[in-house]
């Protein structure tokens, strides 16, 4: 998953496709080569008109393959995107290194399919068929091609051991920048406030000069390693023409072959020159799935080391305290409370006196500033299911909606709807009342089949009759269930085993 030739392999049918493709344009440069010598030889229409038609299709079949490589890199920046969106509730990840990874760092990916891989695809195709062709006409100059190709393959491997640790402090550095410009303008009010919007933009402005002199750094050694790749090429390709200069004067090679020689051996070194041209997009690339590879294996290892328990647990806060960002006075201060495992708890209290934030606390959405839960949240974050009090709506059908993208029991799903009388199309996307939005949070939370359910305030604003209905279905599904109910209802109350207050 984390190597280029494994990311190569996630679309194997694409890359039948360009290999085909390669192939065939390889062909197409030998042929319109060898119509152009015939028709300098012995000038004609048809030698024009098939060396025109061989190079035009060469033309076209690169341009086919290009489309190829943008479908592949699409494919694999949405596998990732996929993969870095799935783990962001399971680990914390700050919003510059969130920024650098979802865009950044997965954009370069695009640079690297369309600006390197054609080239390495290209060497891997060309060079083999353009050594044999070669070794065919003449075996010397064939010779002089496979000694002086490991030359630059070899610079550009000492090269890169240089610009790794440059590049890596490139990216640090644009992840710094994207964090600041981002707290910046979260906190622009406040700057403006204090009057201390000069120290914002003096702090942004340091950053970006950082990133500037670090990414200059990058630059430097890929404009040099661009040089080096052309000048060796360039005194190959001059040794291999010096070579059939002097042969050709001698006797020693034919015209016809040594001008297919000569018109072969800047296509044969041309993936090269490519490569290096491209080769900070490689290093870029590199450092890319190098981040990519330690964000997803370190999410891994989180969710890896939580085991689903089949128990419900005790749950308890010890001493919890909890302010909000930007707020100086704490929502919750020194709080203790158990829920005990296997029960129905109604949690009470009045407005504003934290219900929701414990609840949140316990799903794992938020830390406490101090104090701890027991089981702590790293522990609960699997095995519980959240519905808050206004559930998202997705722009999508129903059953979506419901099972929040995933594949869960159809029949489920329908006995939950009968149960609590709502009577909609599922295939359809539609509004839905504050009433029925209270419902689709509930079976979300109870689809997802979890032995801790954490509701806030699911009965709000439902009349008497749909209320009661809602208490019997959570009543029903409650054995081997630890729930949480946040309320002020009186019917909620009186249907649940114990009762809290904050």
């Amino acid at each position: 998953m984390f190597t280029i030739i494994e990311i190569f392999k996630s679309d194997k049918k694409i890359l039948g496709e360009i290999a085909a493709c390669k192939l065939v344009e390889g062909f197409f440069i030998l042929l319109g080569a060898s119509f152009l010598v015939k028709f300098i030889d012995a000038p004609s229409e048809k030698f024009l008109l098939a060396t025109f038609g061989f190079f035009a299709g060469r033309f076209f079949l690169s341009g086919v393959t290009e489309k190829f490589f943008a479908r592949l890199s699409v494919n694999v920046q949405t596998s990732f995107r996929k993969k870095i969106h799935e783990q962001l509730f399971d680990r914390e990840i700050s919003s510059g290194e969130l920024l650098t990874l979802i865009f950044d760092t997965v954009q370069s990916l695009d640079e690297f399919f369309l600006k390197v891989a054609p080239q390495i695809f290209s060497a891997i195709i060309f060079l083999p068929t353009f050594l044999i062709s070669a070794a065919i006409v003449d075996w010397l100059t064939a010779i002089i091609l496979l000694v002086t190709l490991p030359i630059a393959p070899i610079l550009l491997w000492l090269i890169g051991k240089a610009t790794a640790e440059k590049n890596s402090r490139a990216w640090n550095q644009l992840q710094k920048l994207n964090g600041d410009f981002r707290e910046l303008l979260s906190a622009i009010t406040t700057l403006k406030m204090f009057g201390r919007i000069n120290a914002g933009k003096t702090r942004l402005k340091e950053a970006s000069q950082k990133s500037s002199a670090a990414t200059l750094d990058v630059l430097k050694l890929a404009f040099v390693s661009s040089f080096a790749l052309e000048l060796i090429t360039t005194l190959a390709i001059a040794l291999v023409a010096v070579t059939l200069g002097l042969r050709l004067i001698s006797g020693g090679v034919e015209f016809q072959a040594a001008l297919f020689l000569l018109l072969l051996a800047p296509e044969f070194f041309l993936p090269i020159r490519k490569f290096g041209v491209a080769f900070h997009v490689m290093i870029s690339a590199r450092s890319s799935l190098d981040r990519l590879k330690n964000f997803l294996l370190d999410a891994e290892k989180i969710t890896g080391s939580v085991e689903k328990i089949l128990m419900p647990p005790k749950i308890s806060l010890v001493d919890v305290s909890f302010t909000y960002p930007k707020k100086k006075s704490p929502v919750l201060r020194g709080v203790n409370l158990e829920f005990q495992a296997g029960k129905i708890t109604a949690l009470i209290g009045e407005s504003g006196a934290g219900k929701s934030t414990i609840l949140k606390l316990l799903a794992g959405l938020l830390k406490p500033d101090s104090g701890k839960i027991i089981p702590n949240s790293s522990f609960l974050i699997p095995n519980c299911s959240y519905a808050p009090q206004a559930p998202h709506l997705f722009e999508t059908t129903l059953i979506k909606n419901f099972t929040m993208f995933d594949t869960l029991n159809d029949s489920e799903l329908k006995k939950f709807l009968a149960a609590l009388n709502l009577p909609l199309n599922l295939d359809a996307a539609q509004k839905l009342s504050r009433g029925q939005l209270q419902r689709l949070g509930l079976i979300r939370a109870l689809l997802k089949d979890t032995p801790i359910i954490l509701l806030d305030e699911p009965t709000a604003g439902l009349d008497e009759s749909t209320e009661q209905k809602v208490l019997e279905l959570i009543k029903k599904i409650s054995a081997r269930k630890t729930i949480v109910i946040a309320t002020h209802r009186l019917a909620v109350i009186e249907s649940a085993d114990e009762v809290v207050q904050i």
